[in-house]
């Protein structure tokens, strides 16, 4: 069969083997080609990973390993695009290492790819998460050592419908140019909401985002982010993971609207505005406050001390550190790698503000109410619709001299060393 040749991308951490052997088992058994490239990055490795890829690697044409040195791991985003990066084929097809695919799997995703594109395959879970369209639930376990293969063979065939519908979820199909060209993961998200990023940045962009109900996985799901038995609610260590990943995704989260403005999964195009936000008696808002209001402005501007509010938002990457296992003396050595946020650029001294501004918001933090904090949850949407001029929302003060966006499509992550990598 004459097929263009696929790069298929894994990547694989701690207590995944299992998982990884049944996806790798179904890589080989159900592609209708075996010339494809596998491409599979252990990010940390504490089964024999390693030693089991090694052992098996004579089994594929093309099975490239891929480690690296710098301790502990290097986590999801920068991953992601270190594989995107050393695909040998123009098409890279993404699978998480908690995945089966289908037979027929290579044949169907070559079907619908298009040239700008990312293309999504349609997920069956078993019943975690709640009905979705775009999903089928169906439950072949939640154990990869229980897992009926050629039940699931047999079940995805009949599941598979000849419709595209827009949506964007792992796993994903594209050619590789699409992907250097929206410069892959932002390593500015280290827990989540990297894939909404690059879902805004392909909205931005024009590039199409397309989901085929032909090809077909079955996603155990949120083996990577929330840990081995994450759905056992009697198991109180997998617990308290799920418990700090929760707390993660909101620092994720206020990331997202950092950079955007607003949250969505790619149904409408977000815009930021070039915003100063001046807080007088700012000591009457919490610094835990502050910190959840700060990413609607480009600058947060407080006649108060600064000090705890910094001490604060510092330790912003306590949570993805402690969820990875990075020390304090690795993450200062790595950070280099990631894009990180300088909030001297942010927080400043209110005594210093010039009236060179594009967007002025005002506020008294001693006369703050109810309805102002609901102005300030929508106050990028209010913005897109208030016109140049100064205007009162209760006991906030919009004074707008020119609507200028700062959201951007545009991103550039730092250079990663590949001298830390070896590939085999």
């Amino acid at each position: 069969m004459s097929m263009k040749k696929i790069s298929f991308v894994i990547n694989t951490a701690r207590n995944e083997l299992e998982n990884l052997k049944l996806l790798l088992h179904s890589l080989q058994k159900n592609l209708d080609v075996s010339t494809h490239q596998i491409l599979v990055f252990i990010d940390s490795d504490n089964q024999g990973t390693y030693e089991w890829l090694k052992s098996i690697q004579g089994d594929f044409h093309d099975l490239k390993i891929i480690t690296h040195s710098l301790p502990p791991c290097i986590g999801y985003s920068r991953n992601n695009n270190l594989l995107v990066e050393l695909a040998d084929h123009d098409i890279v097809s993404y699978l998480q290492s908690d995945m089966v695919i289908s037979p027929g799997y290579d044949t169907d995703i070559i079907r619908d790819l298009e040239d700008n594109c990312i293309l999504s395959s349609t997920r069956v879970e078993p019943p975690l998460h709640g009905e979705s369209p775009q999903t089928i639930t169906k439950d072949f376990g939640l154990d990869p050592e229980k897992f009926n293969f050629e039940e699931w063979n047999e079940y995805s065939q009949t599941v598979k419908e000849d419709k595209v519908s827009t949506y964007f979820f792992a796993p994903i199909t594209f050619y590789k140019k699409v992907w250097l060209d929206l410069g892959g993961y932002n390593t500015y998200f280290r827990r989540s909401r990297e894939d909404s990023d690059f879902v805004q940045r392909c909205v931005h962009e024009g590039v199409k985002l397309k989901q085929t109900h032909n090809a077909v996985v079955y996603h155990f799901t949120c083996t990577s982010s929330r840990g081995k038995d994450w759905h056992n609610p009697n198991n109180e260590e997998a617990q308290k993971r799920v418990e700090l990943q929760k707390m993660a995704d909101m620092i994720e989260l206020k990331r997202f609207i950092r950079k955007w403005g607003s949250f969505n999964h790619g149904e409408t195009k977000l815009e930021k505005y070039d915003v100063d936000l001046c807080i007088k008696n700012s000591k009457n808002f919490h610094p835990n406050f502050m910190s959840q209001i700060e990413p609607l402005a480009s600058r947060v501007w407080v006649d108060s001390d600064l000090s705890e509010l910094m001490s604060i938002v510092n330790k912003e990457h306590d949570l993805a550190n402690m969820l990875l296992g990075f020390s304090n003396e690795q993450w200062e050595k790595a950070k280099k790698y990631y894009n990180t946020q300088d909030y001297t650029e942010i927080y400043k001294n209110l005594s210093e503000f010039s009236e060179e501004y594009n967007i002025k918001v005002e506020v008294d933090a001693s006369k703050f109410t109810q309805n102002d904090a609901n102005v300030f949850n929508n106050l990028h949407a209010i913005l897109s619709q208030t016109d140049i001029g100064d205007w009162e929302y209760g006991n906030i003060v919009f004074k707008i001299r020119n609507k200028k966006v700062i959201s951007s499509s545009t991103m550039k992550n730092p250079e990663f060393d590949k001298k830390l990598l070896k590939i085999e």
